[in-house]
């Protein structure tokens, strides 16, 4: 089960897969070391199959409209996500992305519908954010403005 903003997502048989990629780079060259570099962690992606019945057409258009929403700037809607394998990722708020397909399965009268989300806000990204707060409240302001501040001191002074 998967509710998102609090509306459980419709359907049956509701597979959840959660990954995310560990960036690296291989730093090896042409030896055989098995150097590689960290680049951090990429945001999760959920990837969520489920079985719609023919008979609640209009919970697929309920699901497919909010996969379409967009807010008052165009973007596609953040949307909270509730379900046990988001929450032992760590994943709290999450987008639409990708491709949402739903395919006639005549056998069982259902559409398999499958559609992707995509983690906003990491742990990664919430951490790095954090870090970025703190450097700003560290730093002292540089002037910008140098050439002027000395011109104005040169005109203050008097003599030849």
């Amino acid at each position: 089960m998967i509710a998102l903003d609090g509306w459980q997502v419709p359907g049956y048989e509701t597979k959840i897969k959660c990954s995310f990629k560990l960036a690296g780079e291989d730093l090896s060259g042409y030896g055989s070391l098995t150097l590689s570099s960290d680049n951090g962690v990429k945001p999760a992606i959920l990837s969520v199959t489920t079985k719609i019945p023919f008979n609640e057409k209009s919970a697929l258009a309920k699901l497919i409209s909010k996969a379409k929403e967009l807010d008052e700037h165009g973007a596609r809607i953040i949307r909270t996500v509730n379900c046990d394998v988001a929450e032992s990722f760590k994943v709290r708020k999450a987008k639409f992305d990708g491709e949402m397909s739903a395919t006639e399965d005549d056998e069982v009268k259902s559409w398999v519908v499958s559609f992707n989300l995509l983690e906003v806000m990491s742990k990664s990204e919430r951490e790095q954010l954090q870090l970025d707060g703190e450097a700003n409240n560290n730093t002292i302001p540089q002037s910008t403005d140098g050439h002027n501040s000395l011109q104005q001191q040169f005109e203050n002074v008097e003599g030849p």
